[in-house]
């Protein structure tokens, strides 16, 4: 090979690799800072109502408590993505293939493919929570592991779908924060290291208890556990953590 044919190769080469650089800022947006993706997961009878999907339901209305909490995380940096507990999008949980916790997962490694410096969260309410551990799996056995920086287990469930508590929080979870009640069909509190922390609703000392609010320090109580999905003061601590994961 000729000396010219050597150069005019190297230029075409540097050339085809300032094309695909351009190609990736336009993609990212020039100096685009770090954003949150924050993935939430509702339960199992949580699929947002046709009137929370065109933004006319009021505060309280609906079916999904987690579809309220992405619409108030709506912004600067902050890039919230609602699924039901199976995987599909608000007001399609009847879908005859769900893409389950596998798309959820493979949603989260393509938006790191395209934006790689951004953090991710993951909120699960219910089997959502079952489903958020479900996704954490995949990350954790994936060839090249993807970081979490928060997952959020809101009174999490597996009634009904496997184990009735988890035992492990896998690796690719840097911290996570497990609120729950005193059901006998949740979670409750489980052990597993300092990556995790355990808030009890039914303790008065953690301040979620009201007098006349719901008996999160109940058994048997499915309308607690419901409230804990739309629980405000929950939400805003959520809404905190969050938040500081964009300092």
């Amino acid at each position: 090979m000729n000396r010219t044919r050597v150069i005019v190769l190297c230029l075409s080469f540097a050339a085809c690799l300032t094309l695909c650089a351009d190609q990736n800022a336009a993609r990212r947006g020039p100096n685009r800072p770090v954003h949150l993706l924050v993935i939430l997961i509702g339960g199992a009878d949580s699929d947002p109502s046709a009137e929370q999907i065109a933004g006319t339901a009021q505060r309280g209305e609906g079916n999904s408590g987690l579809f309220r909490l992405a619409g108030d995380i709506t912004r600067e940096r902050m890039l919230p993505e609602y699924f039901n507990w199976n995987g599909t999008r608000a007001g399609k949980i009847k879908d005859k293939n769900p893409p389950r916790s596998r798309g959820i997962a493979e949603f989260i490694r393509a938006h790191l493919q395209n934006f790689p410096g951004d953090r991710v969260a993951i909120v699960g309410n219910s089997w959502g929570g079952h489903t958020a551990l479900e996704v954490l799996q995949q990350l954790s056995d994936a060839g090249e592991p993807l970081a979490i920086r928060l997952v959020v287990f809101l009174d999490a469930s597996s009634t009904g779908r496997g184990p009735a508590h988890p035992k492990d929080l896998p690796v690719c979870a840097n911290t996570a924060v497990s609120y729950f009640t005193h059901n006998a069909f949740v979670w409750g509190m489980w052990h597993a290291g300092a990556r995790l922390k355990n808030i009890d609703l039914g303790d008065p000392a953690e301040r979620f208890m009201k007098q006349g609010g719901p008996a999160y320090d109940a058994k048997f109580n499915f309308q607690a556990h419901v409230a804990a999905e739309w629980d405000e003061n929950i939400h805003n601590d959520i809404q905190a953590r969050l938040l500081d994961l964009l300092k």
